[in-house]
């Protein structure tokens, strides 16, 4: 039954609603982690179409706040799936080699709590190389829609989470204060930590951008790019606010002198002008909105000068100070890292994920882990002369990733997996099918 009903959106939108119902009483959360499993079982490849949708929700598929989340269980089912009943789920000799290294590597300076990190980096791995040999069969566009449509959903769901039963024990406010003593609540949708949180809306907005700087878009994606900006406002994330900034900007820059040709395109300039005064227009009204007004202030504007490297960093420096004494403190620990676990230096999270990667891996393991994501995704074809617009979701990672931490988190893997994918999507595809229905295999 389930197999004859996978294809439709439907039906992990069944899911999701018993999962919401689940929140009270577990016996429909089961059933909709069952459903939803069924779907990432019998819809083969396509099946990571669902694995992007409940990602957003990975912090209520749990029996209780802090427990488990379920969301495991759904990707240990697709790369089940994946190895035993799909022909091109092949590993290369390259990747089984890096991967290797990664192990031995890891086992020299490893503890049993850094053991468990270290096997979910390997289940992580393994998905990617998994989804990546299955991309002819996965739709980039319709992948990055069904990823959308979660964040929103979860979003909406936490704007109004006091009206779901059972949501709020999952919820944890968190607050910014300023230096005139000022405090407000910051937005992170059924999330915890709005960085995080904002970290899914960074990737997808730079995502839809590339649909519709290379015209593989809907006329919704443009309503979907201001929702998600919208909703990523909220947060008073100032990583996100900054980045996004970045990536518009990088946007802008490209359709100004059309980078993909050689010569000086006139009218592109004029028309890039008119776009940018206008943005700039509407910057200046958006000023009087309080929430702009929060993040000038965060940004210290007007006190630029007499900011601290600690206040424009909302205190990240100091992290990264004390990592870096650390990571400098003794040869070892620069070469080889101090292992997957931190818990004996009493230190914050880094805050980036550059450092976090030295820290851990030292300079030598960093090579092999960066060696093992290169043998994960090097393989597939991905060309980028004349559609370097395909480079905005790996270019709002990289940035994001000065700020926030990323190497433990299961989203990374899939952040990593759609900068791939737009990156390898060079053909053009069709755009008058719904993108959220599936086509009848039957």
């Amino acid at each position: 039954m389930i197999r004859k009903s996978a294809d439709p959106f439907w039906v992990l939108a069944l899911a999701l609603i018993l999962i919401i119902v689940g929140l009270s009483y577990n016996l429909f959360l089961i059933i909709g982690i069952i459903i939803a499993s069924g779907y990432v079982f019998f819809r083969g490849p396509e099946g990571v179409y669902g694995l992007f949708f409940m990602l957003p929700f990975s912090p209520i598929l749990k029996l209780s706040p802090g427990g488990i989340t379920f969301f495991n269980l759904l990707i240990a089912v697709f790369i089940l799936r994946m190895v035993f009943l799909n022909e091109k789920s092949k590993l290369s000799i390259y990747q089984v080699l890096s991967v290797l290294a990664l192990i031995i590597f890891s086992l020299f300076n490893i503890d049993n709590s850094g053991l468990i990190k270290l096997v979910d980096l390997l289940i992580y791995f393994l998905l990617a190389i998994l989804v990546m040999n299955a991309q002819e069969s996965i739709d980039v566009r319709k992948l990055l829609l069904f990823f959308v449509a979660g964040i929103l959903i979860a979003s909406a769901l936490g704007f109004f989470s006091d009206y779901v039963p059972g949501l709020s024990e999952f919820m944890r406010d968190t607050k910014v204060e300023l230096d005139d003593g000022d405090v407000f609540g910051r937005f992170s949708g059924i999330q915890t930590n709005p960085n995080f949180y904002t970290m899914d809306i960074t990737i997808a907005i730079a995502a839809l951008l590339y649909m519709i700087g290379m015209k593989k878009h809907q006329w919704y994606d443009y309503m979907m790019v201001v929702v998600l900006f919208g909703f990523g406002v909220l947060s008073l994330s100032l990583s996100f606010f900054l980045t996004v900034g970045g990536i518009f900007l990088l946007y802008f820059i490209y359709k100004l002198f059309q980078l993909s040709r050689i010569s000086f395109n006139l009218k592109a300039f004029i028309r890039g002008m008119v776009v940018i005064l206008l943005v700039l227009i509407i910057i200046t009204q958006l000023a009087n909105i309080p929430y702009f007004d929060i993040y000038l202030r965060r940004l210290g504007v007007g006190s630029f000068v007499t900011q601290s490297l600690s206040d424009l960093t909302t205190g990240r420096s100091d992290i990264w100070s004390a990592y870096l004494k650390l990571y400098l403190s003794d040869w070892r620990i620069f070469l080889f890292g101090v292992g997957y676990s931190l818990e004996n230096y009493n230190l914050r999270q880094s805050h980036s994920y550059f450092l976090e990667l030295l820290i851990h891996l030292g300079v030598v393991g960093s090579i092999i882990y960066l060696n093992g994501l290169n043998a994960v995704f090097k393989p597939f074809s991905m060309k980028v002369r004349g559609r370097l617009l395909c480079l905005l979701p790996l270019a709002a990672l990289l940035m994001r990733g000065f700020g926030i931490n990323l190497l433990f988190r299961e989203n990374f893997i899939f952040y990593l997996i759609i900068c791939a994918l737009v990156m390898a999507d060079d053909q053009d595809i069709g755009l008058n099918s719904n993108p959220l229905d599936g086509d009848d295999d039957e």
